[in-house]
């Protein structure tokens, strides 16, 4: 649910940023549990989410709806299994924590500038 009553552009920036964090908060699940017996890594899947988001956001705000795909949190295709049966694979996940965070960093820096572009907006029209 969008923190601001703005436009369509930023709720997309704000459902984009929840999403990365949603993201980060599994990967760090799968690099904690790395030394946990039988742990089957997991994986976030947001594509469907985002590209509804997308859509909705073409819509005028009158006619958005929170009817989104659901977000999934599903277990990952092994590349690795370990002698205890763990499929975490520190190095893909830190790889993945690594992308998160700048996905997270441009999300974040789109959305200041956007408010940044409000602000000046109603400044502009006093």
């Amino acid at each position: 649910m969008p923190l601001l009553a703005t436009d369509s552009i930023t709720n997309l920036l704000q459902n984009y940023l929840d999403v990365q964090s949603q993201r980060t908060q599994v990967i760090a699940g799968n690099i904690a549990n790395a030394d946990t017996p039988n742990y089957n890594a997991k994986e976030f899947r947001f594509e469907d989410f985002l590209r509804d988001a997308a859509r909705q956001s073409e819509l005028p705000l009158s006619r958005q709806t929170d009817d989104l795909s659901p977000t999934q949190i599903v277990e990952q295709i092994p590349t690795v299994i370990g002698l205890d049966g763990n499929t975490v694979d520190v190095g893909r996940e830190m790889s993945e924590l690594a992308q998160a965070g700048t996905s997270f960093n441009f999300g974040s820096k789109m959305l200041q500038s956007r408010l940044r572009t409000l602000r000046m907006a109603i400044r502009e029209g006093r």
